[in-house]
This record gives C-alpha cells, sequence and structure tokens, in this order.
C-alpha cells in the first residue's frame, strides 16, 4: 500500500491544538478539575495505542 502524503498546514494546525488542549488540560488539573485532564489522557493513550496497532497492520 502506498504512502500517504500529509500536508504540512495540517501537521501544523494538529501540532497548535495539540498543545492547547494540553495548556487547557493542565489549568484545569491545577484547578483540581481532574475531569478535563483524566478525559485528555485517555483520548491521548486510546490514540497511541490505535495507531500503533494501525501502523503494524500495515506493515
Amino acid at each position: 500500500m502506498d504512502r500517504v502524503k500529509i500536508h504540512p498546514l495540517i501537521l501544523l494546525s494538529l501540532f497548535i491544538n495539540v498543545i492547547a488542549i494540553g495548556m487547557f488540560a493542565y489549568e484545569n488539573y491545577n484547578e483540581n478539575n481532574l475531569g478535563y485532564t483524566g478525559t485528555f489522557i485517555v483520548l491521548t493513550i486510546y490514540g497511541l495505542v490505535r495507531n500503533s496497532k494501525i501502523y503494524r497492520i500495515r506493515k
């Protein structure tokens, strides 16, 4: 299967989005709102696991 090239502007916007959401989760963690922080951590771990499974299937 051919590799798909992702446009650099999409990567830049995703990077900025991750930074913003991480700052939001950290701010809520400092205010003892652990629900936002927990949700961010769970979604991050889920995304990493899912992407690693997809990567292993394509190899």
